[in-house]
C-alpha cells in the first residue's frame, strides 16, 4: 500500500499543477482593486466566502495570491465592449450578437459577483434591454425580477424596477406595473423619466385612479412637453381622464388645445369624436371658456406635431390652457 501511495504521489502533484496553471490562464483581468491595504493591480481568479484570488505577476512569473474579501473596497473595471455594442446594436443580426457578447461576459463575471464593482448585474440588465428591443417582453421581465431579488439597493436594482415596472405596463399588467413605479426615486434622464411617468400614468388610468394618472400625465406636459412628443400623448392620455371624472370644462380646454396645436393628427381627432361623444354634457362648459371647438373638413397637420419630441406650437401648453380647477 505504502509503495502504491508513493507511485500515485507524482500524478497527483500534476494534477494540482494543471489546475493550478489552468486557474492562472483563465483569470480574466488585469483590474485595479481597490483594498483597505492599498491598490493591487492582478488579474481575477476566483471567489469563496472569505477571499477574492489573484493572479499578480512576479520575478518568477505569476503566481496565485489570496485577498481578504472583506478588505476589498471594490474592483475598477473599465466599460466593457459588450456594452457599447449592446447598446448600439438595432438589427435583428446586431441584436443576436449582442446577446451572445454578453453571455460571455455573464459567465467570466458570475463567480465573482459578489464583489463590489463587479458589472455582473449591470451586465443583466444590458442583456434584458436587448430583449426588450426584440419584443421578447418575459425574457426582459425574468431578468429583472432577478435582479429585484437580490440584497442591497444598488442603482442597477433602480433601473431593472423601472424597467421592470415600463414592460409590465406595455403587456398589460397594470398592477404590477403600478406596483413597480410607486414609491420610488425617479430617473433624472429626461427621456426614461417620460417613459417612467408616462407608464405609471398609462397604469394608474387602468386601474380608475384617474387623479393620480392626470398628475402624471400633466407633469410631463408641462415641464417636459418636448421629450418624447410628451405635450401631445400626454393631452391625449388626458382626455379620457377627465371624461371619468366628468371635469367637463377641462376636457373641453384640452380638445379645444389640441384641434388649434395638432390639426390633422389621430390624436386631434380623437378629440374631436370625444367632442361629438359629450357634447351635451360640456355644453354648459362652453358657456364659461370659449364656446364650442372649431372643426375643419381635414385640416393640415401642424409642423412637427407627427414626430417625435415636436410639440407643434410655438409654446407648450400649460395647466391654465388644459385644466380648470
Amino acid at each position: 500500500a505504502a509503495r502504491w501511495k508513493r507511485r500515485a504521489q507524482p500524478p497527483q502533484r500534476a494534477a494540482r499543477r494543471h489546475r493550478a496553471s489552468a486557474r492562472l490562464a483563465a483569470a480574466i483581468g488585469p483590474f485595479s482593486i481597490e483594498t483597505a491595504r492599498g491598490v493591487v493591480e492582478a488579474r481575477l481568479s476566483r471567489c469563496d466566502s472569505n477571499t477574492l484570488w489573484v493572479v499578480r505577476e512576479g520575478a518568477s512569473g505569476a503566481y496565485e495570491a489570496g485577498l481578504p474579501l472583506k478588505e476589498v473596497i471594490r474592483v475598477v473595471v473599465p466599460m466593457p465592449r459588450a456594452f457599447v455594442f449592446a447598446e448600439q446594436a438595432n438589427t435583428p443580426d446586431a441584436l443576436r450578437t449582442a446577446h451572445e457578447a454578453l453571455d460571455r461576459l455573464i459567465g467570466s463575471l458570475r463567480p465573482f459577483r459578489m464583489v463590489p464593482g463587479i458589472p455582473y448585474y449591470e451586465a443583466l440588465l444590458q442583456k434584458a434591454r436587448v430583449y426588450e428591443r426584440q419584443g421578447e417582453w418575459r425574457d426582459s421581465l425574468r431578468l429583472y425580477e432577478e435582479m429585484l431579488k437580490q440584497p442591497g439597493d444598488a442603482s442597477w436594482k433602480q433601473a431593472a424596477r423601472w424597467q421592470a415596472g415600463i414592460v409590465y405596463e406595455l403587456i398589460g399588467e397594470h398592477q404590477r406595473a403600478a406596483d413597480m413605479l410607486e414609491g420610488i426615486a425617479l430617473p433624472e434622464d429626461e427621456d426614461l423619466l417620460s417613459s417612467v411617468l408616462f407608464s405609471r400614468g398609462l397604469a394608474r388610468a387602468a386601474l380608475n385612479r384617474h387623479r393620480e394618472a392626470l398628475m402624471d400625465f400633466l407633469y410631463l406636459v408641462v415641464f417636459h412637453p418636448f421629450v418624447q412628443n410628451n405635450e401631445l400623448r400626454g393631452l391625449d392620455a388626458v382626455t379620457m381622464c377627465y371624461v371619468e371624472l366628468k371635469d367637463w370644462e377641462s376636457l373641453l380646454k384640452t380638445i379645444q388645445w389640441l384641434q388649434k396645436e395638432y390639426p390633422g393628427t389621430p390624436e386631434a381627432r380623437r378629440a374631436q369624436e370625444l367632442y361629438a361623444d359629450y357634447r351635451a354634457e360640456m355644453a354648459e362648459a362652453a358657456q364659461f371658456i370659449g364656446g364650442e371647438v372649431p372643426v375643419t373638413p381635414d385640416p393640415k397637420p401642424a409642423a412637427g406635431s407627427e414626430q417625435r419630441g415636436g410639440t407643434g406650437g410655438p409654446e407648450g401648453a400649460t395647466i391654465e390652457d388644459i385644466e380648470v380647477d
